[in-house]
């Protein structure tokens, strides 16, 4: 009876909605796709430009024809996440067909454009090094995009979840004003990440990044990507300042874009009260310190090298953003172990970063905190759970926990075709939790070498933890499609 009552509240997809906002972001991804142009233009990579061009007019036209479709002006949850998984699928699907103009097939160039959209930096070629610059371009413009398209996608995620929201964009989000709510989120994030990104650039050619590097690196660093124009990484750097001034920038890209629009307008506090910011910072230097004595103690001697590395590796794994200073498999087991915690718990809500998210440990720890509490209170007792004064509605806490849930089940579903397939356990591990948590820290797994059926599984992980798994859920959920719809 109750499943039957539920049922006749689930309305489907409107087709005509969903057609004519994907219209409006295909016509926004044909401009965008046009800025490679210039790049590929000067470096004189003709054929790439062409290409470019072709897939900007195709996503002009199909853009524009879909959005001339008349559809009701408000737009349900469920159309507003198949909107934002199409726009997932459609970007890397797209801009495919350009990659390959630097010599690489269709199924790698298909990979780098997913690892790429879905800000993880995983990639399953054997090098970057002599790459054309329209290649490197591409790859870190996509990690770009990817980082601002998530931060937006958030509103809509989690506008079921009044918590989120307020965090989000300062008021609570309904299904029936999500479109306008998105919109002044957006224009403030935009305006927060481009001037962000401009001030990496900066930072990054002055501690010592020639100007390309620089522009590469700022793209990929502040949406927590990880492309790097080496095959080492930030290794590629003998300067020190160089190296850190990229982690920075992680950093920066790791905590929510509006927290830096309140500081902006001299709300200062906002930052320094944040509970994500703090946890951040508490998980940050926990596993440096870890990483920096199994380091030690694997060496058999202590050195600066190995907290500045420890440290690097360390708030890579936790941004999510997936540069290194050393192969993860060099740094032993137990290492990779603690690199796999801090990759699987991530950033913050409303960042570019990936993983479970700050928000949500913030909330399991509270829970546990009150469970402990409780023992020494009466038995009728009323302790609502809050969080910066706010109340924790059940269905904040559900969420949280459905989305933990979803991120261990992911991760352990795609870890058995490695094992099946022969591949060392710890790696195949390592693997599969960068790709879940958007990081692309690798620990070799992941290369020229790897079957096709394999890559196919960390593609979808990466575009599932992009997501955050419920907008794919509900793509494939049969009552999205079929079913009543509304009128309005």
């Amino acid at each position: 009876m109750i499943g039957n009552a539920s049922d006749t509240l689930l309305y489907a997809a409107r087709p005509a909605v969903v057609a004519r906002h994907a219209g409006q972001l295909a016509v926004l991804l044909a401009g965008l796709s046009l800025v490679p142009v210039p790049v590929a233009l000067v470096a004189g990579e003709y054929s790439s430009a062409m290409r470019y061009v072709v897939v900007a007019i195709a996503l002009a036209l199909a853009g524009a024809w879909l959005a001339r479709r008349e559809a009701p002006d408000t737009v349900q949850v469920n159309e507003a996440m198949v909107i934002g998984m199409l726009a997932f699928i459609a970007t890397p699907l797209a801009m495919t067909w350009p990659l390959m103009a630097s010599g690489i097939g269709f199924g790698d160039a298909l990979f780098e454009c997913i690892s790429g959209i879905t800000t993880t930096g995983l990639s399953t070629l054997g090098t970057v090094e002599g790459m054309p610059v329209s290649f490197l371009f591409e790859r870190a413009w996509l990690q770009w995009l990817g980082g601002l398209g998530i931060v937006v996608l958030s509103v809509a995620l989690l506008s079921g979840s009044e918590l989120a929201s307020r965090r989000l964009v300062e008021s609570p989000v309904s299904p029936e004003t999500l479109d306008t709510s998105t919109r002044t989120y957006a224009r403030r994030s935009f305006f927060v990440y481009v001037s962000l990104t401009l001030g990496a650039i900066a930072l990054l050619w002055l501690a010592g990044w020639p100007a390309v590097d620089a522009v590469l690196l700022a793209l990929a660093a502040i949406s927590t990507g990880g492309f790097a124009p080496h095959d080492v990484s930030l290794a590629a750097s003998p300067l020190w300042s160089a190296r850190w001034a990229v982690i920075v920038v992680a950093l920066v890209g790791a905590l929510p874009l509006l927290l830096y629009h309140s500081a902006l307008r001299r709300q200062w506090k906002t930052l320094f009260r944040d509970p994500e910011l703090r946890l951040l910072a508490l998980l940050g230097m926990a596993m440096t310190v870890l990483l920096a004595l199994l380091m030690a103690y694997r060496d058999g001697e202590w050195s600066l090298e190995h907290a500045a590395r420890a440290a690097i590796m360390a708030l890579s794994a936790q941004t999510t953003s997936g540069f290194a200073v050393v192969a993860p498999v060099d740094l032993g087991h137990a290492a990779m172990l603690v690199l796999i915690v801090a990759m699987a718990v991530g950033g913050s809500v409303g960042s570019t970063a990936g993983g479970i998210k700050l928000l949500r440990m913030v909330l399991l720890l509270r829970v546990a905190r009150l469970i402990v509490r409780r023992t020494a209170m009466p038995q009728h007792a009323v302790t609502p759970l809050r969080l910066r004064g706010n109340r924790v509605s059940m269905e904040d806490l559900t969420g949280a926990l459905f989305v933990v849930l979803l991120f261990v089940a992911t991760v352990v579903l795609s870890w058995l075709p490695f094992l099946a397939a022969g591949y060392d356990p710890l790696r195949s591990l390592f693997e599969v939790v960068s790709a879940v948590g958007t990081v692309g820290l690798s620990a070799g797994v992941t290369g020229p070498g790897l079957p096709d059926g394999l890559k196919a599984v960390l593609c979808v992980d990466m575009l599932m933890g992009r997501v955050e798994f419920i907008a794919m859920l509900v793509m494939l959920y049969p009552r999205t499609w079929f079913g009543r719809r509304r009128s309005t």
